[in-house]
């Protein structure tokens, strides 16, 4: 699978992890744009519901330590939801490849 189509999976399956309203992809959408809703949503719930969001954090095995330093380090130009998106997405993505070479063979 290509690596874009890889990404795109990956924001699929947190969507549907997340069990956000539009939980499916829709295919005018680019990467950047269902990121940024993603994003918006991880931020609604840092207000909302923080709680509900390390229970989430906590399923997609994402630590709360390392949220915690992700969020430490942020700069002044991104928002907390977008760097939780990224830290989903790409935990989501080391997952793919798991099972991807799990279901090859090579682990």
């Amino acid at each position: 699978m290509a690596p874009d189509q890889d990404r795109l999976e990956a924001l699929n399956w947190s969507f549907e992890l997340l069990a956000l309203e539009n939980s499916k992809l829709k295919t005018d959408q680019s990467y950047e744009e269902l990121k940024k809703v993603l994003a918006h949503y991880l931020d609604r719930l840092i207000i909302e519901d923080f709680n509900f969001l390390i229970s989430l954090l906590y399923r997609i095995d994402i630590p709360q330590e390392k949220a915690s330093l992700a969020l430490a380090e942020k700069n002044e130009t991104t928002s907390a939801g977008e760097i939780l998106a990224e830290l989903i997405i790409q935990r989501q993505l080391k997952k793919i490849k798991t099972r991807r070479a799990y279901r090859e063979g090579k682990l």
